[in-house]
């Protein structure tokens, strides 16, 4: 028996990717997603092209998929497999909450899928820039800005009326950890939905218990006390990112808690060098004075930024000794493409660790998707190499003014505000990454590619490494939003783990 999973606030998919992925003790795959729903239309196409894949078992995906996100066919499908697509068009639904004829489209799709009478699992994270630190210290600066008028701030209420009205066996909300101290009319947001989701459909309605997926600090017999025992730490279950998110998992009070079960946080440390170390070096795109610079010999263009970075270096030796060994080097590097759609892979990709190698990898892939590096500004080239090279020398980025030579310090009136300490950073080979966000899509900035002779931020696929998304996931769209789409997501392999919990509780 299939356990129908809806999905809400879907994004790229990578909650119902876990879900969908999990597989249970008896080697079968109990979760099946009924409905994916996602307002935004790259991220919706990704979800539709995804729901497409998962109709056809391992290793029996038709060869239409692999031509068309190559870039040799136009779709996906063909004649034989069109079924398979209308399937996969009825569970990817592109839809508004709150629009009342997107509302009728979800409501009739759960009614047709799901019963109280079996279980079923309803999953989601509300948008969260009215949560996070960063967007709350954004709606600061805007005069009058009163949280508790954001409707952002309350869109978890569409959540709270599915489970409701519809009373699923268990659900799961994701959302960042700034949600533990928002406010909204001196109150806490987290207990204000901590408390609705208990009781959704007020003291007539079901009722549900908040179950931590860590195992609590004062024991689960004593009650949940302290909110941080929901937050869950992404580099602890084998993910190569410090991502650090609150995960709600509530279960219908007609279903036994027992003694608990709880995910079990590992000992390694999945790095980035582990995640894309063995991806194939790529040369950065480059533009000058705005626009796409031709660079017919990349290899000695590359030597001589480098070269150049090195002499601006001043104050610290071993960083520039490093910049002039790699200028040296460079010079035999060849020409490395920028991504091309048919860039091979690198045969074994022997980095990738083992509890990641099979989630990830797909033999059949003759193409990195999704693997294409961005342009950058010469000067922003050479800020890559010198906090790419400071990374590799002192174990960390520089911070700020103070650590960046006066030739390299950008044109920004804030600089040397102290505003900016941050602005570059690189992911450490030997670290799990920082938390990859959307800001991705703006610029690659706080994502510095650890191989200063690179000189890039992360593309697409490297990013979506780091969040656990399989090789043979392709993002829909322009490559901004492309970005946009693996920043917001939840790390799939996180998402497997957390449907292990839940199925746990509802096995019967």
């Amino acid at each position: 028996m299939h356990i129908p999973v809806v999905d809400i606030f879907a994004g790229p998919g990578g909650l119902g990717e876990g879900f969908s992925g999990y597989v249970a003790p008896n080697k079968s795959h109990p979760f099946r997603i009924t409905i994916s729903a996602e307002m935004e239309e790259n991220a919706w196409r990704t979800l539709r092209l995804r729901a497409f894949f998962r109709q056809f078992r391992s290793g029996h995906v038709p060869d239409s998929y692999y031509d068309y996100v190559a870039g040799r066919r136009k779709e996906p499908y063909t004649f034989r497999t069109e079924r398979q697509w209308i399937a996969a068009c009825e569970e990817a639904r592109q839809l508004k909450l709150g629009n009342p004829a997107d509302d009728r489209v979800l409501r009739e799709r759960i009614a047709a899928t799901t019963s109280k009478d079996e279980p079923w699992i309803l999953i989601g994270g509300p948008p969260c820039q009215a949560y996070s630190l960063v967007g709350r210290a954004r709606n600061r600066g805007i005069l009058g800005y009163r949280a508790e008028d954001d409707e952002r701030y309350r869109l978890y209420q569409h959540y709270r009326k599915l489970v409701a009205e519809f009373a699923p066996a268990a659900f799961v909300m994701e959302n960042v950890k700034g949600l533990l101290s928002a406010e909204a009319d001196g109150n806490s947001v987290f207990e204000e939905i901590a408390k609705s989701l208990q009781r959704p459909g007020g003291s007539k309605g079901p009722r549900y218990r908040l179950v931590p997926l860590i195992k609590p600090r004062a024991g689960l017999e004593a009650g949940v006390k302290d909110p941080r025992d929901f937050i869950i730490r992404a580099e602890t279950l084998g993910v190569p990112q410090a991502r650090h998110r609150v995960i709600l998992l509530g279960i219908r009070d007609d279903y036994s808690i027992g003694e608990g079960k709880f995910l079990s946080p590992r000992e390694w440390r999945c790095t980035v060098s582990e995640a894309i170390g063995a991806l194939p070096p790529l040369r950065s795109g480059m533009r000058i004075d705005g626009k796409e610079a031709h660079i017919e010999d990349w290899a000695k263009t590359a030597a001589h930024l480098l070269r150049d970075t090195a002499e601006k270096v001043n104050d610290d030796q071993s960083v520039r000794r490093r910049l002039r060994q790699l200028a040296t080097e460079a010079s035999t590097l060849g020409d490395p493409t920028r991504g091309a759609l048919r860039q091979q892979l690198t045969p074994g990709c022997g980095l990738v660790p083992e509890h990641l190698a099979s989630w990830l990898l797909d033999p059949r892939l003759d193409t990195l998707l999704n693997h294409e590096t961005r342009s950058h500004q010469a000067e922003d080239l050479q800020r890559y190499a010198y906090v790419s090279a400071f990374g590799e020398v002192h174990g960390r980025s520089p911070r700020g003014a103070a650590e960046f030579p006066e030739a390299l310090h950008p044109k920004h009136k804030n600089w040397k505000s102290g505003k900016f300490v941050d602005r570059f950073k690189v992911q450490l080979s030997s670290e799990p990454s920082l938390t990859v966000t959307s800001h991705l899509k703006k610029d690659g900035h706080y994502f510095i590619h650890p191989d200063p002779a690179q000189m890039r931020s992360l593309t697409v696929r490297e990013a979506a490494r780091l969040q656990t998304f399989p090789d043979n996931y392709f993002f829909e769209g322009a490559q901004g939003w492309q970005y946009g789409q693996v920043g917001n997501a939840v790390p799939p392999w996180m998402a497997r783990q957390i449907a292990g919990i839940v199925y746990s509780y509802l096995r019967v």
